[in-house]
């Protein structure tokens, strides 16, 4: 689920770039398209979990899940506003800082334990997304990557507070987020003049943006807060590559080492966990005997 919505979210850079129209436009038609759709779907989750879901419903509507959405708008339109005033690799080097974030975040909040492994993968993460924007840092960047530093806070209390409320609904808060952002740009800025020509691109964005939440937010439920921000860095080579292919932003050799060493981490770490057993193989039938 979390390399699943790395690469829905590692198309947020090529796909905005895309998009002839202003910080809020983009920002608040993704998220209110996107919001819109994780909407339906925890609807129709409702209906299928019954009492159970209901429940969580009615908690998502206190001020944990308001704190949630809040957070999540918040994100939401710092990170359309820091693509566009820096470069992708800027942004996604600023981000994959978020697992070191979350882990203070964990220990600090829910008391949670790092593993070595863990550490260890993290850190091999962090020389690889380092060599990744190694030459694209440049002075004239700052504004822009201020606010992916607010944002990569902003996400990594957001990863810990979904786990410390286990009693809401973070996929219900999230969406919510959306609607709420939206409501907001009609305010404070002209989200119906957008070009209609554009609006394919927008509806298409927004519908990545709804599969990549609902995957990352149900993710981060089933794991500890700094593994989940490990796994969400897969972002980082996943942005890189597409603005190269999309927006012709051309890695240098260096860009590519770094993204073999965050994958490497990433997959590297994950198979340790495998071969541990402290993750479950669903598709691994129990062996069992025949019965006479």
């Amino acid at each position: 689920m979390m390399l699943a919505s790395g690469l829905g979210f590692g198309s947020t850079g090529a796909i905005s770039r895309s998009i002839e129209a202003d910080v809020w436009q983009i920002a608040s038609w993704r998220s209110l398209l996107g919001g819109g759709a994780v909407l339906v779907y925890v609807w129709l989750r409702s209906r299928i979990g019954g009492h159970q879901d209901r429940l969580r419903w009615s908690a998502t509507l206190g001020p944990q899940g308001l704190l949630l959405a809040g957070l999540s708008a918040m994100s939401m339109i710092l990170y359309i506003d820091a693509l566009q005033r820096t470069e992708v690799a800027n942004v996604t080097v600023i981000w994959a800082t978020v697992p070191f974030l979350a882990a203070g975040l964990a220990w600090l909040i829910l008391r949670e334990r790092l593993r070595r492994s863990t550490v260890v993968a993290a850190v091999v993460a962090l020389g690889g997304v380092t060599l990744t924007v190694a030459g694209n840092l440049g002075p004239g960047d700052l504004d822009g990557n201020l606010r992916a530093v607010v944002l990569a806070i902003t996400l990594a209390l957001l990863i810990v507070l979904i786990r410390r409320f286990e009693g809401a609904d973070a996929v219900l808060a999230l969406g919510s987020a959306g609607v709420l952002l939206f409501l907001v740009a009609l305010v404070v800025a002209d989200p119906l003049g957008v070009d209609r020509d554009q609006m394919p691109l927008l509806v298409f964005f927004g519908a990545v943006f709804a599969v990549s939440l609902v995957l990352w937010t149900e993710g981060v439920r089933l794991i500890p807060a700094a593994e989940a921000g490990l796994l969400a860095s897969s972002e980082t080579p996943f942005s890189i590559l597409l603005a190269w292919i999309v927006l012709a932003e051309a890695p240098p050799l260096v860009t590519v080492a770094g993204g073999l060493l965050v994958m490497g981490a990433i997959f590297g770490h994950a198979g340790a966990d495998l071969a541990a057993g402290r993750v479950s193989r669903p598709w691994v039938r129990p062996r069992t005997r025949p019965r006479f």
